[in-house]
């Protein structure tokens, strides 16, 4: 435990070195970087962050894929290599979905209405199922206790974070707005997100509260609140850039190869300068994408509150049986991905349909 602490620590330290490395580079050679900003909005909703949504949603599920195959097959080590290293370099997902999702929030009249019938009781449904499920001994100290901190499935402590991130937002909207606090604000959260990243708030912290700590992710949010204040993005972005950060990217994946395949390291959702960077490189390269894909994506992000509450019921349950059975661990890698974004999109979409059915004839 103690050495992936510290190789947790070095990468964050690694990425320090990278991000200033690119800093220099930016600023000698002028390059023009042209960060995310919903400056082109359709119908109130930037769809680019709709697909950096999509990708973060089939990392997250990645992220989660590699445990199953470990369960099955710990001993064949090129393959749970291979899922570590698909899992280490989706851990951008997290920070990304929280910065989306700080961008597509506004303090209006029924803000939280709209997030105790969209998110807190879907969830509490959810996690009512979960834990009749998953559990033999039931107790309701210990559903609450689950409920609170997201226990029900591992995956559902993003609930209870991100619901602490709409409070703060609530109730610092006005602070967060001012634009001449927007950058020490943001240098402020940065500095508190790098110090409890390095592990310095843990002991302060109580360790029932890890898991859900918003000062993990705080600059990631800040960072989405901000970009919605900034009212244009450099649209200027030359080959020099693209050469730049795909230069990063190789850098990136080597290590990434290294810490997988080599020392075996799992990373944490909740570092600094890798998901700036993957955000930045995908950003830039949205264009690339053929419609197809871009829409998929897209709708994907749009339904990522389902594959959050019900991927992980489809990952309990295929745990029942060996990922191997679908064709041996590549066709056995596809598939459970596809099952696991597959059908909560493709339920959420049902559920979507029935509503609107159901209020079309309701007001008709």
């Amino acid at each position: 435990m103690f050495q992936k602490d510290v190789c947790n620590m070095e990468w964050e330290l690694l990425g320090i070195i990278l991000a200033g490395l690119a800093s220099l580079t930016h600023y000698f050679f002028k390059i023009p970087v042209d960060f995310p900003s919903p400056s082109n909005l359709k119908d109130n909703r930037e769809i680019r962050f709709d697909i950096l949504r999509g990708f973060a949603m089939i990392g997250i599920v990645m992220i989660h894929i590699h445990s199953y195959f470990q369960f099955f097959h710990p001993k064949d080590h090129l393959v749970i290599h291979s899922t570590l290293f698909l899992s280490n370099i989706s851990r951008f997902s997290v920070p990304i979905f929280i910065l989306t999702s700080a961008i597509f929030l506004k303090k209006k009249s029924g803000y939280w209405k709209s997030k105790l019938n969209h998110l807190v009781l879907p969830y509490f449904i959810f996690s009512i199922f979960g834990y009749l499920i998953k559990y033999q001994n039931y107790s309701f100290s210990e559903f609450t206790f689950f409920f609170l901190f997201g226990k029900v499935f591992t995956p559902f402590y993003f609930v209870p974070l991100l619901i602490q991130f709409y409070i703060l937002f609530y109730v610092l909207n006005s602070v967060f707005i001012r634009e001449t606090w927007n950058f020490w604000i943001l240098l402020l959260s940065f500095v508190i997100n790098l110090v409890s990243n390095l592990g310095y708030l843990d002991p302060i912290l109580p360790n029932v509260y890890h898991s859900i700590s918003i000062f993990n992710y705080l600059f990631f949010f800040v960072l989405g609140i901000s970009i919605v204040q900034r009212k244009s993005s450099v649209q200027n972005s030359n080959q020099n850039t693209n050469f730049i950060l795909f230069v990063f990217f190789l850098v990136v994946v080597v290590l990434m190869i290294l810490f997988s395949y080599l020392l075996e390291i799992d990373f944490k959702n909740h570092h600094l300068f890798y998901p700036i960077f993957m955000m930045m490189f995908v950003w830039i390269h949205l264009h690339n994408f053929r419609p197809k894909i871009a829409k998929i994506l897209s709708y994907i992000g749009n339904h990522s509150l389902y594959i959050f509450l019900l991927h992980p019921f489809i990952i309990h349950f295929m745990h029942s049986f060996d990922p191997y059975i679908f064709g041996g661990p590549i066709l056995g890698y596809i598939i459970t991905l596809l099952l696991n974004v597959g059908l909560p999109v493709l339920i959420s979409s049902i559920v979507q349909k029935g509503k609107i059915l159901y209020q079309s004839h309701h007001f008709s």
